[in-house]
């Protein structure tokens, strides 16, 4: 009986580790494809269009259920607001997807930092 629980414990925590991961992942992608397209602060741009993509919802929905004017919202996905001016009402959306912050961080500062010296 521990032994099953102890497995089931460590399954749940693996498959918790591979979602964050895969989110993480997914929003580093879209990151770097925004940085390719100019946009001023990709990685916060990725981060809330991220977390409204994860709920399914228009921005006006997304603003409305976490308490965040759209316009803030709207200028943060047009890459205006750095990552960590971000709206703290965002913090309970991205804790849920399991964000990695501090990877997404360290790439926020990668890319500001340009190209890589060749």
């Amino acid at each position: 009986m521990i032994t099953e629980a102890v497995t089931e414990r460590l399954v749940a925590a693996e498959e918790t580790r591979r979602m964050r991961c895969d989110a993480t992942s997914v929003v580093e992608r879209m990151a770097r494809r925004a940085h390719a397209a100019g946009v001023g602060n990709p990685v916060a741009a990725s981060v809330v269009l991220g977390a409204r993509i994860s709920r399914l919802s228009g921005l006006e929905d997304f603003a409305g259920r976490i308490g965040v004017p759209a316009v803030r919202l709207a200028e943060a996905e047009a890459g205006t607001v750095r990552f960590g001016e971000l709206p703290a009402e965002l913090g309970p959306v991205l804790a849920g997807l399991g964000l990695d912050l501090l990877a997404l961080a360290d790439l926020e500062r990668e890319l500001a930092a340009g190209p890589p010296a060749v």
